[in-house]
């Protein structure tokens, strides 16, 4: 594809530039240990050759987990440096583990652990360098380029304005827009592109000119211009489309997660681990929690409720009691409030520093809940919110959680219901588990106290 074709040769510096400070801190590793007075050396002194004759198992282990998990492969999309830089350390890790693997089993020579842990910590620190000086070069070399290949709009709509837009930010397209046209002037577009040299069109069409994109198509086809769609999709689409291959027809999932069946496996087998370390380690707060519940008021300790979950299937949510026994009798239900009378003194306590939640631990491990998903909610209030909330359904795309997104944000208890449903659906299109690990991190910080936890 055309718009890919120069992020393909800056791939290619990319891999040349990983290498070279690969190589870089490998020696500079060396040096460290063996040839300054950083490090004082005890066991006797090596010399550089021998650890260059594991530079090409080096390379090898590197560039094998960098192409296979596709670091070099052609993209269109705008990383941010952090991004690209967090997603090299990750591969930089794996890779590192497979190179002392294969090291210890090929070569008799012991190395120095002490230099092979030197070069672990410094690599990550030399790569965003070669990055940044990659990208400098391509923006020197994009500004004074002449090869810039000529694209023309055709679409009036506002994925029009946003793909303009695009061409006049996005550098490493090498794009030259050079016209702008509507679907009415189709026949102008045709003698366009026979009088001039164009390499890229785009077809944009809004809602009202979706019927006529075969019309405009015949009228391209006669040319080897390279044609993009950008269909449309209506004015809310909520996650980010993702193209799949059905009996050979192109088809566009709307809403679909980003949470897959090795993710749901890495997920649970993190839900299992976590929540059973919990439980066996929070075990004493578990029964100082029982025996203020037991003693405080009348009734059980535990309290289930009825919530919402993954696909819409409905569970039993366990908490401490935080009310009295009937609190809903009179009210009905309805969200708790400050200084709610239905309240006892101690689940005032309890709901404030979030102690009641800890019983869910219990539902993590029956697989009824995650560790980290949007908060479930009772099914008279989602028979409510899906009708008023545009977009609120699609939170049960997931387990629901103990803690998430929203919560680290300050969206919990008496806060807008809009933006705690913004950041579940954020979540869900973006979910990885470094974002689990972040979250769970965060929320003792963030996420425990608050005030709107009434």
């Amino acid at each position: 594809m055309l718009l890919s074709r120069h992020s393909e040769k800056l791939n290619l510096f990319k891999a040349i530039s990983d290498t070279l400070c690969i190589t870089f801190a490998w020696i500079l590793a060396f040096i460290i240990r063996f040839n300054s007075d950083i490090i004082s050396v005890t066991r006797g002194q090596d010399t550089l050759v021998n650890y260059l004759r594991l530079w090409p198992l080096l390379i090898f282990s590197y560039l094998f987990i960098f192409i296979s998990t596709h670091v070099y492969s052609q993209t269109i999309e705008k990383k941010k440096v952090w991004d690209e830089n967090f997603e090299i350390i990750k591969k930089h890790t794996i890779a590192f583990f497979i190179f002392v693997t294969l090291s210890y089993f090929i070569y008799d020579h012991r190395y120095s652990r002490l230099t092979l842990l030197i070069y672990f910590f410094i690599l990550p620190l030399i790569f965003p360098i070669g990055r940044s000086f990659v990208r400098k070069i391509n923006r020197i070399y994009l500004k004074f380029s002449r090869k810039k290949k000529k694209a023309i709009i055709i679409g009036n709509g506002p994925q029009a304005h946003k793909i303009k837009q695009a061409i006049l930010t996005r550098s490493d397209w090498n794009l030259d827009l050079i016209s702008c046209h509507s679907f009415s002037e189709v026949n102008a577009v045709d003698r366009y592109l026979k009088s001039s040299n164009v390499d890229l069109v785009f077809i944009v069409p809004n809602a009202d000119e979706t019927a006529h994109v075969n019309e405009v198509y015949m009228h391209l086809d006669k040319n080897l211009s390279e044609i993009l769609l950008i269909p449309y999709l209506g004015e809310r689409i909520f996650f980010e489309p993702k193209s799949i291959k059905i009996e050979g027809m192109l088809t566009i999932a709307l809403n679909s997660s980003s949470l897959h069946n090795s993710g749901r496996f890495a997920k649970r087998l993190f839900d299992i681990v976590f929540a059973s370390l919990f439980v066996i380690v929070f075990l004493p707060v578990y029964l100082i929690c029982i025996v203020l519940v037991k003693f405080s008021s009348s009734g059980p300790v535990f309290f289930k409720q009825e919530r919402m979950g993954l696909d819409g299937k409905r569970f039993y949510c366990y908490k401490f009691r935080g009310m009295y026994v009937n609190a809903e009798e009179k009210s009905g239900p309805v969200w708790a409030k400050a200084d709610d009378d239905r309240t006892t003194p101690i689940g005032k306590w309890l709901r404030k520093t979030s102690l009641d939640e800890i019983p869910q631990f219990i539902n993590v491990l029956k697989g009824e809940m995650s560790i980290v998903g949007p908060r479930p909610e009772r099914p008279i209030f989602v028979d409510n919110f899906k009708t008023q909330i545009p977009g609120y359904m699609l939170r049960h795309k997931v387990k629901a959680g103990i803690t998430g997104w929203a919560q680290i944000n300050g969206w919990r208890g008496n806060t807008s219901l809009e933006k705690r449903i913004e950041c579940d659906l954020w979540y869900i299109q973006n979910w990885s588990m470094w974002l689990d690990l972040k979250i769970v991190f965060l929320t003792p910080f963030k996420g425990l106290v608050h005030p709107n936890a009434y």
